[in-house]
C-alpha cells in the first residue's frame, strides 16, 4: 500500500511535455520556433473512460496553447497552423497509445510526453 501511494504522487507530480513546432508568420519572413505545453496526467485513472476522456481533452488544450491562433486572412499563416495542428495532433496520439498501454499493463512511470514535427 505505501507503495501504491508514493506512485499514485509521483504519478501526481509528472508532466507529460507536448513540444511542437510551430511556424511563425511574419510579414518580413517566417521563424522557427520551439513552444512548449504540459499536461499533467498524474492524477488521472487512465483505465477509466473518464480518465482517458480528459486526458484527451488535456492534450487538445495543449495543442491549440502550443500552435496559437493564427490570422484568417494570411493563407501561409492558416496552411503553417493547419500543419502545427496536425504534426502535433500525431505525435500526441503516439505518445497517448504509449501511456495508456504502460497504464494498461501496470507500469506507468513518470514519463515525458513528446510531441514535435
Amino acid at each position: 500500500m505505501a507503495k501504491s501511494q508514493f506512485t499514485r504522487t509521483v504519478f501526481t507530480a509528472a508532466f507529460a511535455t507536448l513540444v511542437a513546432t510551430g511556424l511563425s508568420a511574419t510579414a518580413n519572413a517566417q521563424a522557427r520556433e520551439v513552444r512548449t505545453a504540459f499536461v499533467e496526467y498524474g492524477d488521472l485513472n487512465l483505465l477509466s473512460d473518464a480518465g482517458k476522456a480528459t486526458l484527451e481533452g488535456r492534450i487538445k488544450g495543449a495543442i491549440r496553447k502550443v500552435c496559437g491562433s493564427y490570422n484568417t486572412r494570411d493563407v501561409r499563416d492558416m496552411m503553417d497552423h493547419s500543419k502545427c495542428r496536425k504534426q502535433a495532433s500525431r505525435s500526441a496520439k503516439q505518445a497517448t497509445v504509449t501511456i495508456l498501454t504502460a497504464a494498461a499493463e501496470g507500469k506507468l512511470k513518470d514519463t515525458a510526453m513528446v510531441v514535435r514535427k
